[in-house]
């Protein structure tokens, strides 16, 4: 017997109504939230979040942190001939030297494929080391709008990798030219003195001719076999001069950090590869076994003169 529609009491009908109704907004916010991105920066961590995967910039380590729920990765190490493959759910640490993005149509319609190659030959050469591993990982079916919302965050990765690769290239040149430098050195030198080492004295004096300056104001720090453990000197303009840890620079005060450390002063200071957009500081200990009224008088000198930098350079600096 067929149903008249007529005899549907009529709250059926509209409870019916309401319920493709709400499936319907179901269905569109569901793919909405699909293709829902945002990028969110927390010190030096960059983040890229999409649904089902995400990646990191990690500026402070120099390396890219990719997370996905369906992924592939594959990894092989340069001394070996097996290839290693882990598919589903990944999350794989790849070094920014030497990285490369890619982002191409996928096998479905409407979808990208989005591809991260990494090296790490380029960090360990800049190391003398040998060895390492090449890495891929893949996602795959990524949603078309979400691609074209990545690739503008992966043109900032590039800009960060070709600074870092960049920056590692002229660290590398620097210590071919000190080696040869040095080979030619210790040819040149009669064999009675090669093994001669600078003094103190002379290890300052050829920092000075590096930096162009000679500070007002200097203190420097010796080991048990009388070599520098840190050095500081500071002219009244702001330029400054840092030695710790076997690391020097001359640079100057100009947004820098300036922090009292457990008896030492920590000095964070901008290198030739700083920008707005890589704001990371280079940091220094110095001070150390200085009274602390001394280590106080001179973190004073130093914000003063980063402050007067500051403000003779108006809000940009």
């Amino acid at each position: 017997m067929m149903l008249n529609p007529f005899d549907i009491p009529l709250g059926w009908l509209l409870g019916a109504a309401v319920l493709v109704v709400l499936a319907w907004f179901g269905w569109v916010e569901y793919h909405a939230h699909l293709l829902k991105t945002h990028v969110t920066q927390d010190g030096g961590v960059l983040r890229f979040v999409a649904h089902g995967w995400s990646v990191e910039a990690h500026r402070g380590k120099e390396q890219l942190v990719v997370q996905a729920r369906h992924g592939h990765y594959s990894h092989q190490r340069l001394d070996e001939e097996d290839l290693q493959v882990q598919e589903g759910a990944v999350e794989v640490k790849l070094p920014a030297p030497g990285l490369r993005i890619e982002v191409k149509p996928g096998a479905a319609q409407g979808t990208c494929v989005v591809m991260f190659h990494a090296a790490d030959e380029i960090a360990l050469a800049a190391q003398s080391k040998t060895g390492g591993q090449r890495s891929e990982v893949r996602v795959d079916r990524v949603p078309a709008p979400v691609a074209v919302q990545f690739s503008a965050f992966a043109g900032q990765l590039r800009v960060w990798v070709e600074k870092l690769e960049q920056r590692i290239a002229a660290q590398r040149k620097a210590e071919l030219e000190a080696l040869e430098r040095q080979t030619a050195d210790v040819a040149a030198t009669p064999p009675e003195s090669s093994k001669e080492k600078l003094t103190p004295d002379q290890q300052v004096a050829q920092w000075r001719r590096a930096a162009g300056f000679s500070g007002s104001s200097s203190e420097i720090g010796l080991n048990e076999k009388g070599g520098v453990l840190w050095f500081v000197d500071l002219d009244p303009t702001g330029r400054i001069t840092l030695h710790s840890d076997g690391r020097t620079i001359h640079t100057t005060l100009a947004g820098a950090s300036i922090a009292s450390l457990g008896g030492e002063l920590e000095v964070g200071v901008r290198d030739d590869y700083w920008s707005a957009d890589e704001p990371e500081l280079r940091r220094f200990r110095i001070l150390k076994g200085l009274p602390p009224d001394e280590r106080r008088a001179w973190k004073e000198r130093m914000e003063i003169l980063r402050d007067e930098m500051r403000a003779a350079a108006g809000p940009k600096l």
